[in-house]
């Protein structure tokens, strides 16, 4: 079951269930509306019906969560199967802190994709990678090739900070070596923090070094696309 966004719901009944609903539709790719056939109430906490694709005329099964006293629960529209498009990334809001055209040039790319527009999302990807390597390099570099680009932000780029950051934190005089000399001060705030520490490090060492090797793998084995014209004669 995949989460639809109430401000997607376009109309709704007067017991308050969805009426039409416009998303993109998992079964033609296509943005289009979609229209309620009766709903059926399953005991006091949930509601379900199918929804027809006004393109493909193909269905979506659709639960609606039901509050106490049996309207609809706000955010609690789900439907099957999902719509299929990619959602934004973890963490998206420090694009748009260190560059709102970036991240605009990552919500259009993304966008494009869910359309499947695929040509146009790939166009507007390689735009964002050559946008955000010359961000982050010195202006002489920024008219580089995007390859001389990557291969400069290992020498221009303090990859290796998260690490220092970390070290100094644990460090018996940092904010958390100093309370690992009794743990018993340690509540539960401070737990979570030291927690997520050691994700982000984990998926810093290990997360992403392990996907972008299976990215790699995987791009090595994808189907290589013929140009145009040049099929065989």
């Amino acid at each position: 079951m995949q989460l639809v966004h109430d401000a997607l719901v376009q109309s709704r009944f007067s017991n308050t269930f969805p009426r039409t609903v416009e998303m993109l539709c998992p079964h033609c790719l296509k943005e289009a509306m979609f229209e309620a056939r009766p709903w059926q109430e399953h005991g006091r906490q949930m509601a379900a019906s199918e929804l027809e694709c006004t393109r493909c005329e193909n269905t979506v099964l659709f639960v609606q969560l039901l509050a106490s006293d049996g309207t609809n629960q706000a955010g609690g529209l789900y439907c099957h199967p999902g719509f299929g498009g990619r959602e934004p990334m973890g963490g998206v809001e420090h694009l748009h802190a260190m560059s709102a055209p970036l991240a605009r040039s990552y919500e259009s790319a993304l966008k494009l994709y869910n359309h499947a527009e695929w040509g146009a999302s790939s166009l507007i990807v390689r735009h964002l990678l050559n946008g955000l390597t010359a961000r982050m390099l010195a202006d002489e570099k920024a008219e580089l090739s995007l390859t001389r680009k990557l291969e400069a932000l290992p020498h221009d780029v303090e990859l290796s900070r998260p690490l220092q950051d970390i070290a100094q934190l644990l460090a018996p005089s940092g904010t958390f070596g100093r309370q690992f000399e009794d743990e018993s001060t340690i509540d539960k705030a401070n737990a979570e923090l030291l927690l997520e520490l050691a994700e982000q490090l984990i998926n810093y060492l290990v997360v992403l070094p392990g996907t972008m090797a299976d990215l790699k793998a995987r791009i090595a084995t994808a189907p290589v696309p013929l140009r145009r014209g040049s099929g065989a004669a």
